[in-house]
C-alpha cells in the first residue's frame, strides 16, 4: 500500500509542476490526511473528505444514524420495508438470479472523471470514463511481482 501511495504522490508532484494553476485544488483529506485534488470550486474549503473512501464512509455512517433514529420512533415502518424488501428480492432472484452491485464503483468513477477533466480542461462525460478503466482493467501490469518460495519451487520443479 504505501508504495502505491508513493506511486500517486509522485504523479500530483508531476501534474503540479506541468499545471501550477491546479495547485489551490489540491486538499488533503479530513479523514485520512492523505492528498487529492478537487473541483476548483471546492478549492477554498478545509472540511473535504476523498473521493478513495472516506467520502462514501462519512455519508453511510450518516445515513446509518438518520435512519436509525427515524426508525426507532417508528418500528412498524421498519418492519414494512424489510417485508417489501425480503418480497422483492425472492420475485428478483426467481427470475434472474441475484441482483447487480455495480453502484459500488460509481464515487470512484465520479472522482475520476473530476480529476481527468481538470487534467485536460474539457468537460468528459461518464462513459468515456467507463470505457478508460475497462480498458486499463485489461493492461498487465507493468509491476513484477517477487515469487516465494513456493512460486520458485514450481517453476524449477517443471524445467527438471
Amino acid at each position: 500500500m504505501r508504495g502505491l501511495v508513493r506511486s500517486y504522490y509522485a504523479q500530483i508532484r508531476s501534474l503540479l509542476r506541468e499545471r501550477p494553476e491546479l495547485r489551490p485544488c489540491l486538499k488533503r483529506c479530513r479523514h485520512c490526511r492523505i492528498l487529492f485534488l478537487t473541483h476548483p470550486r471546492n478549492a477554498g474549503r478545509s472540511d473535504l473528505l476523498c473521493g478513495f473512501g472516506c467520502r462514501e464512509a462519512h455519508r453511510r455512517q450518516r445515513d446509518t444514524r438518520r435512519t436509525a433514529a427515524y426508525y426507532l420512533k417508528h418500528p412498524e415502518k421498519k418492519r414494512d420495508q424489510n417485508r417489501k424488501r425480503y418480497l422483492l428480492a425472492a420475485r428478483a432472484e426467481r427470475k434472474s438470479g441475484p441482483l447487480p452491485r455495480d453502484e459500488a464503483a460509481a464515487p470512484i468513477v465520479h472522482h475520476v472523471r473530476v480529476i481527468v477533466s481538470l487534467i485536460e480542461r474539457r468537460r468528459v462525460e461518464w462513459r468515456e470514463i467507463v470505457a478508460m478503466l475497462a480498458k486499463k482493467g485489461r493492461q498487465h501490469r507493468m509491476v513484477k511481482r517477487r515469487r516465494g518460495a513456493y512460486g520458485r519451487r514450481r517453476i524449477e520443479g517443471r524445467g527438471s
